[in-house]
């Protein structure tokens, strides 16, 4: 037992992130073979058969050895054939691999899932999770971003004039990988208003002392293993209690019918006064009813930063914001009806196969908010 314990440490947190997958695989092997010797050595076979055994393992060893490939590599090309690795780091929290394809688009993946690339669609997919709260709130001083990802959020964020940027990222590859994208995400980890934190996301908030004007996360998809920690009512409540007097929360949501209506019920338990937005998959969680101001909008405009990621969003003036709502919050409790909500001990949409997969949420049952509640008449 206390060598397994042993081997598996010193395999996670010292050989895969040192010398790879490959390598790794090639000093157990060694190991494994250096203990078989000794093993013969010590058996009661004849001294001539030991000799024989002795001499020919170890070059079927290196036999194999030499004719071996790269398992990593070979997952890569199964998975994402035709691309080329610009960039890997097997870390110990996560193995990122940055990819090209022959048309020129790159990606990262990590733990061999698409994270983020850039693809005009997912740009703008990652762009307006960091613009709408930045647009929407009158006033953003302070922001926090759960999850770097290929940094195409958090660099949203921190384009708008005046921000103070918080970015918590689980894992240092990760990091490291979003440089490559830097042409999609505004160079967000070269800006002096911008601070990384390599952190579990719920540890951080548990422990800061700073209060945010708005928080928001880059995309993570709720079905990979252990994202349920962030689509939980004890998730979303943590984000409340990080939360300034006004501030808001941006909650991106995908998934089927039935995880679509898991995971809003279980934000709607925490932000009562929520609204939705795009296409309802982006909701704006607040303490207070959202209230939106035209002057406030209008200074924006004034910013260059601020001005930018409102043309980001596909909007020119305040006029256009209404092409963007979606649905109030008595609207959208009434679209995703009564039900469970999600809890850390009860991760449903984590387990995905828990839940029916018959069909994705059909938003034209979702009935269009009246946005003119949502603006304050000076």
């Amino acid at each position: 037992m206390t060598g397994a314990i042993f081997g598996s440490l010193t395999a996670g947190f010292f050989l895969l992130p040192r010398i790879g997958s490959r390598a790794s695989l090639i000093v157990l092997g060694g190991v494994s073979l250096a203990a078989g010797l000794l093993l013969l050595s010590l058996s009661e076979l004849r001294r001539s058969t030991r000799v024989i055994i002795g001499v020919a393992a170890p070059i079927a060893f290196g036999a194999c050895v030499w004719g071996s490939v790269d398992p990593f590599e070979q997952f890569i090309a199964q998975r994402y054939g035709g691309q080329t690795i610009v960039w890997r780091e097997e870390g110990i929290e996560a193995t990122a691999v940055v990819l090209r394809t022959g048309g020129g688009e790159v990606s990262l993946t990590v733990n061999g899932n698409h994270q983020a690339s850039t693809g005009e669609v997912m740009v703008y997919v990652h762009h307006r999770i960091g613009h709408l709260p930045m647009v929407l709130h009158p006033e953003p001083r302070e922001a926090l971003v759960i999850g770097l990802g290929g940094g195409a959020t958090a660099g949203a964020v921190s384009i708008h004039g005046g921000v103070d940027v918080d970015v918590v990222e689980l894992a240092g590859s990760v990091a490291r990988g979003a440089r490559f994208l830097d042409r999609i995400n505004y160079g967000v980890l070269s800006r002096p208003n911008v601070h990384l934190h390599i952190d579990d996301g719920r540890n951080f908030m548990l422990l800061t002392r700073r209060k945010y004007d708005v928080v928001t996360a880059d995309v993570i998809h709720p079905i990979y293993a252990g994202s349920g920690n962030l689509y939980s009512a004890e998730y979303f409540r943590l984000v409340r209690s990080v939360l300034k007097p006004g501030g808001m929360v941006l909650q991106w949501v995908a998934g089927t019918e039935a995880e679509y209506k898991s995971i809003v019920r279980t934000f709607l338990s925490v932000f009562p006064n929520t609204t939705a937005w795009a296409a309802g998959d982006l909701l704006v969680g607040t303490v207070d009813p959202l209230r939106l101001n035209r002057r406030d909008f209008d200074w924006k405009l004034q910013i260059p930063g601020s001005a930018q990621g409102i043309r980001d969003l596909g909007i020119q003036n305040f006029d256009d914001l209404p092409k963007l709502y979606r649905a109030g919050p008595d609207d959208l409790r009434e679209f995703v009806g009564p039900g469970s909500i999600l809890t850390d001990d009860l991760p449903l949409v984590e387990y995905f196969l828990s839940l029916p997969r018959d069909r994705d949420p059909d938003f034209s049952q979702l009935k269009k908010g009246d946005f003119s509640r949502l603006v304050v008449v000076d």
